[in-house]
């Protein structure tokens, strides 16, 4: 289960040639090049409702405003990155989680902060050391239906209790705060474990992820930055589910092939 973290953490002088290499940065360059039209449309239409954002909120709070424009902008990039398998995903996600925590920490969130961070340190900063991390990854389907029992368990404890220890800090949005915490766990242990319906989680998350920044908006802590990202991560969602080029069918093809 955690043999790719054990192998980049005890190669790490091997990895790092990865990223200290000659050409980095225009390989990086490189990686933005060949998405498709949707990928790009998706990250121009994030990009102008984040200006619009920008724009709305900047005189009322000016490090708040920028902090979400980057990483509004960024994550969206990360995510777009990471359905097109490119190598610059790691350095999206880690710069965007950075600057989300960041807002996070400033508007209250503090659960939705943490998860930023767990993002940065166990995702985000193994793909920049191993830019194929997501290479060649079949999702299984879940055997039978005592599956899906064991992980919506693991998510209600799980929301009980960091919902108990945020519950002690100033976190203003605690209900909505924590659950989104637990859904990103519960996504991250599906998707260790390569299951195809994490995509569930994540969407379903996506969905709460807005609730959160929009009763955080109506509360005077935070603008339409992350609300415009993480609507632009729900039709991302849906284009996997439903395109025939979307990863949902990429899936079914793959495990045909594979028999």
């Amino acid at each position: 289960m955690f043999s790719r973290y054990a192998d980049v953490l005890s190669n790490l002088s091997v990895y790092s040639k990865n990223v200290f290499r000659k050409g980095y940065f225009s390989w990086l360059i490189n990686q933005c090049k060949g998405w498709g039209k949707f990928s790009y449309g998706l990250i121009l239409f994030n990009f102008v409702l984040q200006v619009i954002s920008l724009l709305q909120s900047f005189s009322g709070s000016p490090l708040l405003s920028v902090l979400s424009f980057i990483g509004g902008n960024l994550s969206v990039a990360c995510v777009v990155g990471i359905s097109n398998k490119s190598g610059i995903q790691g350095w999206l996600g880690a710069t965007s989680a950075i600057c989300i925590a960041s807002v996070g920490f400033m508007a209250g969130n503090f659960a939705t902060a943490w998860e930023q961070i767990g993002y940065l340190i166990f995702l985000d900063l193994f793909c920049i050391l191993d830019p194929k991390w997501n290479d060649n990854i079949q999702a299984e389907k879940f055997k039978n239906a005592f599956e899906w029992v064991k992980y919506i368990v693991f998510f209600v404890v799980a929301w009980g209790v960091i919902y108990y220890l945020f519950s002690l800090t100033s976190d203003p949005r605690v209900f909505l705060d924590s659950m989104n915490l637990a859904m990103a766990i519960t996504g991250s242990l599906l998707e260790l474990n390569r299951k195809r319906e994490q995509y569930f989680v994540w969407t379903i998350s996506s969905v709460f992820t807005i609730a959160l920044w929009t009763q955080t908006m109506l509360q005077g802590d935070g603008n339409f930055a992350l609300i415009f990202s993480y609507s632009v991560f729900f039709l991302n969602d849906m284009y996997a589910f439903f395109s025939k080029k979307g990863w949902f069918r990429k899936q079914d093809e793959v495990a045909t092939e594979s028999k």
